[in-house]
């Protein structure tokens, strides 16, 4: 074999070592990326899971404790609220640096992060090497991994959300009453009866009379202000105001009245009729209407 012949055949071979350790590369630097997105996704999922489940059943004790103490031992408990409150809005609000937005931006960045290195396509992909997310009907949509890892996060939040609720079942109730429902959808709400609090005519300052109003057994009662005949007086800023009670539960509905400020009495188990009353203050007008909820 002649001196030419043997160097293309030592070239022919070190072309192949190196070609099949490229794809040896290859194949390992896809794999610990798929292995790299789905750990994060596994890990930060976990470690959000346990902070959220920690912050909602602690703000929701210390709302249920205001209101057992009010409905035991029918005390104004306004004060306790109020604490309550400003912490659960501290843990929960939808401000950027309560700590439930700063559990979702380390969710969010960490399995991001990682996941970029796969790709949305091998992320989806239910062939060798992908990660299978094509079978999640929620999440298989994404545009991007950003969104795929955000859909993946909302999935965490609606199993969590749904333990609260069986665990703490006025959780829901408890969140709406104090502002924060439309930020935790998931947790379970009792059927609604909704009653729309107004007045005989635009800035009149007279309520019209609600009546008995008549609840389902397991229901609860929705109060809402109507927005186009409360607002009374021509005072600065907007400072009318509703005070609804409904037995030993106390709420108070503030301008600017709408569908989206509420308050949730209830719900009601047993069977008799409970007692209401509606005082509406702003500038000069003030009225009350009072009247029973029928629990058949």
């Amino acid at each position: 074999m002649n001196t030419r012949m043997i160097r293309t055949i030592a070239v022919a071979a070190a072309v192949g070592v190196l070609a099949s350790a490229s794809v040896e590369y290859a194949s390992a630097a896809t794999y610990a990326a798929a292995k790299g997105c789905r750990k994060q996704v596994t890990t930060q999922g976990r470690s959000y899971a346990k902070k959220r489940l920690g912050y909602l059943l602690n703000c929701v004790d210390k709302l249920l404790k205001c209101e057992v103490l009010a409905e035991v031992d029918n005390t104004n408990q306004n004060s306790c609220r109020s604490l309550a409150e400003d912490s659960c809005n501290k843990r929960l609000g939808a401000a950027a640096d309560s700590a439930m937005s700063k559990a979702q931006e380390s969710f969010d960045t960490k399995a991001t992060t990682s996941c970029v290195l796969v790709g949305l396509a091998d992320m989806l992909s239910t062939g060798p090497g992908g990660l299978w997310y094509q079978n999640d009907a929620s999440c298989n949509g994404s545009a991007d991994v950003p969104t795929l890892v955000e859909c993946l996060r909302e999935e965490v939040e609606e199993e969590v959300d749904q333990v609260v609720g069986q665990v703490k079942p006025r959780a829901g109730i408890l969140l709406a009453n104090m502002g924060l429902g439309d930020e935790y959808p998931g947790l379970p709400l009792p059927p609604t009866v909704t009653v729309v609090i107004a007045a005989t005519a635009p800035g009149s300052g007279v309520l019209v009379d609600p009546g008995t109003i008549n609840v389902p057994a397991g229901s609860a009662l929705r109060i809402e202000g109507d927005p186009a005949t409360l607002p009374c007086g021509m005072g600065p800023g907007q400072n009318g105001k509703l005070t609804v009670t409904v037995g030993s539960q106390t709420f108070t509905l503030k301008e600017p009245y709408g569908a989206n400020v509420f308050a949730l009495a209830g719900p009601f188990i047993a069977s008799g009729t409970i007692p209401y009353t509606i005082d509406l203050k702003d500038s000069s007008c003030d009225d009350t209407a009072s009247g029973d909820v029928n629990v058949p």
